[in-house]
């Protein structure tokens, strides 16, 4: 007589999964900290590391540099954009169809390029907030620290060059 082995059906492999599981080890699983370790004091770790890779790459002055300048350009969008809410485009009264439409494209104008200037507000005030912190120049997605030359042409830079082209390269398409 010929012996015949059964191959696990799914519903088997399943049990052995949740087996496994059920004692502590799920597949593919990330290490815990051991037991007392605390979560905060490795999240501490990291970040002294990055603060520490951070100041390395610029000096103190060279951070003090860029936080002048981070200002001065808060400070000049605020500026224009304060300048562009106070602007009121006056309605006509009575034209034709294009006037009003060409009207209504420059608001439409206006109030995209108020939106660009509040974006870009909005990354100035956060990398004032990283320079306070100690974790500005770290990109925001691979959490690794952004280069120099990138610092310098764009202080208010929240990703390194592959993060952020790799960003536009999936909102473009």
């Amino acid at each position: 007589m010929k012996k015949t082995t059964k191959k696990p059906t799914k519903k088997a492999a399943k049990i052995i999964v949740s087996r496994g599981q059920r004692q502590g080890k799920p597949p593919h699983s990330v290490p815990r900290p051991a037991a007392g370790q605390s979560q905060n004091r490795t999240e501490n770790k990291n970040r002294r590391a990055v603060e520490s890779s951070v100041q390395g790459i610029l000096s103190k002055a060279e951070m003090d540099q860029l936080a002048h300048s981070l200002k001065a350009m808060k400070d000049s969008v605020s500026k224009t954009v304060e300048e562009k809410k106070k602007l009121d485009l006056p309605e006509p009264e009575v034209g034709d169809s294009i006037d009003q439409a060409s009207q209504s494209l420059e608001k439409e104008i206006l109030f995209e390029l108020s939106d660009s200037e509040m974006g870009e507000l909005g990354d100035i005030e956060a990398a004032l907030r990283k320079i306070e912190n100690g974790t500005y120049g770290v990109c925001e997605h691979c959490k690794r620290v952004i280069e120099k030359k990138r610092i310098k042409a764009i202080p208010s830079a929240r990703y390194c060059l592959p993060c952020q082209s790799g960003s536009e390269k999936y909102r473009i398409h």
